[in-house]
């Protein structure tokens, strides 16, 4: 049987493990596990987020979704609040795999470089960072959805979906969102869930993704 609940600070070794088997291509993953877990350890402690563990009936981790309810807001509070610490394990572990330092700078040195500086200023100056609050929809979004192998064809990325999806509406999302590679097998799930399709996208290091949404 497969459960559904809330991603905690013990399931991180048994989640990073996970992200790095599934997506060991992904671009954070090449940073390794330490990096992966204050990356998780971020997610989870941050408000906003949607993280949630699917286990069976011995509470073994069979996959594990990462969302945000509100994700300009969560991110802002990743940043503020674990950012430095992110930031140095990730650039400790650039510097001792010069190819990696190399992609880091190329793809997104000017972005994580602007984020980081005002950071420290604002840290420096005890001011928070402020957003005007959104006039439009209350959109949320769902970043990963991560499924064991060994547990595939068992309902587990369907409950993981469909448990975000209501706990997305009990705080009062309107709209999730997501992205996936443009594979058939991705496709063909999210629409049997009632999920559309709303384009394709190429991500700021160039890799293509498909667009898909669901109106709660």
């Amino acid at each position: 049987m497969v459960s559904v609940r809330a991603l905690t600070e013990r399931d991180l070794d048994a989640a990073v493990e996970l992200h790095l088997e599934v997506l060991h291509m992904e671009f954070l993953s090449r940073f390794g596990p330490r990096f992966m877990r204050s990356y998780y350890h971020a997610w989870i402690s941050s408000p906003g987020s949607l993280a949630l563990a699917a286990v069976d009936e011995s509470e073994s981790l069979l996959g594990v979704l990462l969302g945000a309810s509100d994700p300009a807001h969560h991110v802002r509070a990743m940043v503020r609040d674990h950012g430095l610490t992110m930031g140095a394990t990730l650039v400790g572990h650039a510097l001792v795999h010069p190819g990696l330092a190399k992609d880091l700078i190329v793809t997104r040195g000017w972005r994580y470089t602007r984020g980081v500086a005002r950071l420290v200023k604002n840290r420096l100056s005890r001011r928070p960072s402020t957003n005007p609050p959104s006039s439009g929809p209350v959109i949320g979004e769902i970043t990963h959805v991560l499924v064991d192998p060994s547990s595939q064809g068992r309902g587990v990325g369907r409950a993981l979906v469909e448990e975000s999806v209501r706990e997305a509406r009990a705080k009062g999302v309107q709209e999730l969102q997501l992205v996936t590679p443009p594979d058939m097998a991705a496709q063909h799930f999210y629409e049997r869930l009632g999920w559309r399709s709303s384009g394709a996208m190429q991500s700021r290091s160039g890799e293509n993704f498909l667009r898909y949404s669901f109106t709660l």
